[in-house]
């Protein structure tokens, strides 16, 4: 517990100096908060007395790391409770994680310069990717599936960018030591009326990627909740959303405990979301005024020979190596 000292009565009002002092490793420290009607001011003074401001990107880490550790402590203090009311009892919750959502938040800027890019470049390009996808974007003289080639200075920015998360979602998603090479990009193009039906998408590598980047959103779009609450009396809650499916499930089922298996997820200009290419997901159709603009791409992932080890018994790491080495090509196996 922090305690914070006022130096009279009087000056507890808003605008006034409550002050702490601190003890750490690297000697006393006096911390200090303004309060006021809008939140907390954070400054932090050294042994001589001079102020240490924070930046901002400082105070959100230092707020994080203490909203870690007083949930560490609660959960600290909730199980040593049961230890002690249940005789010594340990108890421990394991949950089973069944695949990864990356989602990943672009500056405002960045999405003005790619949204600049396509109303400059891709759109007057006209190169429809249609052909080989299954959206039904075809209500306005504008509704497009369009090509996002990567071979230019936007398209070479990107892919550079895209390659990078996809290979960060790799290590923290899955601990997996591989690379993610983004090989195909397309933009969508929906208005009123427009979808995409349920789909998964397809890549060249075992394992593969693919994420959407949301750009435009229709006002239409944007006033609905967050969370969708009911869809019942017409509400239009989902209208536009992603719809997110991994399984198959009912109320029934969520009574019994079983998991979540599909999400709806309302579009968010700047938002990114990654995930396994075998994820089935589809886009409700909207009715309104208003483009509903994404950017979307696959990834195929090329294994590390580190990775690629995890996974062989002794021989095959064996053959794996000499392969490697130049030396003959191990028998096939029947």
């Amino acid at each position: 517990m922090k305690i914070f000292n006022f130096d009279s009565a009087e000056d507890m009002k808003d605008g006034a100096v409550a002050k702490q002092e601190q003890v750490g490793s690297h000697g006393r420290t006096i911390e200090t908060k303004q309060v006021g009607p809008h939140g907390l001011t954070i400054e932090t003074l050294d042994e001589d007395g001079n102020i240490i401001k924070e930046t901002e990107d400082q105070q959100k880490a230092r707020i994080a790391q203490e909203n870690v550790a007083a949930l560490v402590e609660s959960e600290n203090a909730d199980d040593q409770k049961f230890e002690d009311d249940n005789h010594g009892l340990k108890f421990a919750i394991r949950p089973i994680k069944n695949f990864a959502i990356g989602r990943i938040e672009f500056p405002l800027e960045i999405i003005a310069e790619v949204n600049e890019h396509i109303d400059n470049v891709i759109i007057p390009a006209n190169d429809s990717f249609a052909d080989g996808l299954v959206g039904q974007l075809k209500n306005n003289e504008k509704s497009a599936q369009l090509d996002f080639p990567l071979d230019d200075e936007i398209g070479k920015q990107l892919e550079t960018v895209f390659n990078q998360i996809g290979t960060t979602y790799l290590k923290q998603g899955y601990d997996r030591d591989s690379k993610a090479e983004t090989f195909q990009c397309w933009t969508n193009h929906a208005y009123a009326g427009d979808y995409n039906p349920y789909h998964d998408h397809g890549c060249q590598t075992m394992a593969g990627l693919s994420g959407f980047l949301w750009l435009k959103v229709p006002n239409c779009i944007e006033v609905l909740d967050d969370v969708p609450t009911a869809l019942n009396g017409a509400s239009g809650a989902i209208d536009g959303f992603t719809h997110l499916i991994w399984g198959q499930s009912s109320r029934r089922d969520i009574l019994q405990l079983r998991g979540q298996t599909e999400d709806f997820i309302k579009p968010n200009v700047g938002t990114m979301l990654v995930f396994p290419n075998w994820l089935k997901h589809q886009v409700m159709p909207f009715f309104g005024d208003g483009e509903r603009r994404s950017i979307a791409m696959n990834w195929n992932i090329r294994d590390s020979d580190k990775e690629i080890m995890k996974h062989l018994s002794a021989r095959e790491k064996e053959n794996f190596e000499k392969a490697k080495a130049g030396g003959p090509k191990p028998l096939p196996r029947y």
